[in-house]
């Protein structure tokens, strides 16, 4: 089996069990929750109640860094979403672009975790479980492969270890 075969089939298969009306909710609110708004929310916070003005500055680095590596990568790969080359197949959530390799919301989930675990405590390890289940819910709803929240958690995870050691 390659892995072309197994993402089809894992996408396929991540997509019935998520069928069930309270999976659907679970993986339809952990997608919503790596849009950004709780990330950035959290760590706003954190940064306005401790006055961590080095830490916003390697937030936005890390942030910006992130996301102009996701949008170049997404747009040389020019990967289709499951939707588009699995016949048939119809995805739970609308998406905003057509392409689906990195994810986006798994690698800014794994920006954010790691992130917070080098540059304020390692307790935000926990965080990687709703890392995870972020991933898991993209490809769930039918927008992602797995390897492609691969590939996101990967981007993430280094662009935060990369800014955190030169900027923190």
């Amino acid at each position: 089996m390659n892995l072309k075969s197994l993402d089809v089939s894992l996408v396929l298969y991540m997509m019935e069990r998520a069928s069930r009306p309270h999976s659907h909710r679970h993986y339809l609110w952990l997608s919503k929750s790596g849009d950004g708004w709780l990330s950035v929310s959290v760590l706003a916070s954190y940064i306005v109640l401790n006055n961590a003005i080095s830490l916003f500055i390697a937030a936005c680095t890390a942030v910006t860094l992130e996301r102009s590596l996701y949008w170049t990568i997404k747009n040389t790969t020019r990967r289709l979403r499951p939707a588009q080359a699995i016949p048939g197949m119809q995805t739970a959530i609308v998406t905003f672009d057509r392409f689906s390799l990195p994810s986006g919301h798994t690698s800014a989930a794994f920006l954010f975790i790691t992130f917070m675990c080098l540059g304020i405590s390692p307790v935000w390890g926990f965080g990687y479980i709703w890392a995870l289940g972020v991933g898991a819910a993209r490809v769930s709803l039918g927008v992602h492969y797995p390897s492609d929240v691969c590939a996101g958690a990967m981007l993430g995870t280094s662009v935060a270890l990369i800014t955190v050691s030169a900027l923190l």
